[in-house]
């Protein structure tokens, strides 16, 4: 394995580490089964969870007990959203149940219980348009990455301050206070109107001497020179440093993403901390001056390793290098039964579009995949692993990202992330497997 290849591994497990450590669900996959009165299982838990959140599941403590509470709970819920009432929990009611429950999506408010904050610090289930305007201004700046803005501070907002304040030097609390909203203006402002360099006044040209009175007859002037040929246009290349923003910064990010170097998991066209990095990242790997410019030299560089890229067959590391950077920019898409595009995936449709995207082709269903692929007896990263759900044999699936994580799509998450030593995956574990190489 030469050089390059390992220092993309190293950054690829440092990167797992840095991006995926955000809270871990140990989701019980909801929707794998139908649920109805009498059955005892962990997703009754989840179910009631979720109907608590909607306000109609009114008892104190969920259980894993599907009993005559939970099932009038369910057939008011089927009522209030025109479905067949009959109290159970089929595919038409977890798909109305799962609308609307992603992390950045409020809890059903209660009147009664709303207390008015004691500060104008914005933190955790806060809400407002002071949440949503915070939002707004987290995702111009690159950090808030949910697809739409709400005003619920729920925990992708809390997330996005964090990093922020990472980026300032502030205290990492995801707690949006004082010091952390002015500098987020500050930035925006920043941002909006970046400082011009002051414009350089040509000096004024001395004025010319008055001629003396010649004592003797002036010879005539010298012939002119020949004009010079002109020369052709230099093509000139904009330099991109902190503070650039264009599509030419939007260009930049994705070319050192395919490098390997930029690993935020959203590309923008703003130059800002991330890019910086990446970019010193780069000129330190390929032996140019680490000055988080970019000029001509570093993107004749750039070009340089991108054909030598193309050149060489994609090895095993660099393939498993995409996948995970691929699942990274798909975290938090919605669950879709059958889905296989980025507007929803199910656990087998995720792990095929991620894949395909790394040039490597794998079967549609769950069983296929297990049959297509070979035992490991314990899992690296990137390889596949399998689950016992709702039926006998493996019916759920995701990939395996290091340190005991795999990313999958989970019915009552999305994209997420969850851990294999958590006692629900545990039970139902099946094993790992690699991928033909």
């Amino acid at each position: 394995m030469d050089n390059t290849v390992v220092k993309r591994l190293v950054m690829t497990s440092a990167f797992t580490g840095a991006f995926f450590a955000v809270p871990l669900v140990g989701e019980a996959a909801l929707g794998d089964m139908t649920l109805k009165q009498g059955i005892t299982h962990t997703d009754v838990k989840q179910l009631q969870s979720l109907l608590k959140q909607k306000g109609y599941f009114k008892e104190q403590q969920t259980t894993t007990y599907f009993g005559p509470i939970t099932k009038k709970a369910v057939m008011d819920f089927q009522k209030a959203n025109g479905l067949v009432v009959d109290g159970i929990v089929g595919k038409r009611t977890y798909s109305k149940l799962l609308e609307k429950s992603f992390q950045e999506t409020p809890p059903k408010k209660q009147p009664a219980q709303i207390v008015a904050p004691a500060s104008k610090d914005l933190k955790l289930h806060s809400t407002g348009q002071a949440v949503m305007k915070l939002q707004q201004d987290l995702k111009y700046l690159g950090f808030f990455t949910y697809y739409k803005t709400t005003d619920y501070y729920g925990t992708i907002t809390t997330e996005a301050v964090r990093k922020f304040q990472l980026s300032q030097k502030l205290k990492a609390t995801g707690v949006a206070d004082v010091t952390t909203l002015d500098r987020v203006a500050k930035a925006v402002a920043a941002k909006k109107n970046p400082v011009q360099p002051p414009a350089q006044t040509k000096p004024a040209a001395p004025a010319a001497p008055k001629p003396a009175t010649p004592s003797k007859p002036t010879p005539p002037p010298a012939p002119p020179k020949p004009a010079p040929a002109p020369q052709p246009p230099q093509s000139t290349v904009k330099e991109l440093k902190f503070g650039s923003t264009g599509p030419e910064v939007k260009q930049l990010q994705t070319r050192l993403k395919n490098l390997g170097f930029f690993t935020y998991p959203m590309i923008t066209d703003y130059f800002g901390m991330v890019t910086e990095e990446s970019v010193e990242k780069f000129q330190k790997a390929y032996g140019l001056p680490v000055t988080g410019i970019v000029t001509k030299a570093v993107l004749d560089k750039m070009s340089a390793v991108e054909k030598q890229k193309t050149e060489k067959p994609q090895t095993h590391d660099q393939i498993t290098i995409n996948v995970i950077a691929n699942a990274a920019e798909l975290m938090g898409t919605p669950y879709v039964w059958g889905g296989a595009t980025t507007k929803g995936f199910d656990c087998s449709g995720f792990i095929q579009y991620i894949y395909s995207k790394a040039g490597v082709s794998l079967p549609r269903t769950v069983a296929q995949m297990w049959n297509a692929t070979n035992m490991v007896s314990k899992p690296s990263v990137g390889d596949l692993v399998f689950f016992e759900t709702y039926t006998t044999g493996p019916s759920h699936a995701g990939i395996y990202i290091g340190n005991n994580q795999f990313v999958h799509a989970g019915s009552s998450t999305g994209v997420t992330i969850s851990n294999l030593n958590t006692a629900y995956w545990q039970n139902i574990y099946l094993g790992a497997k690699r991928i033909n190489d």
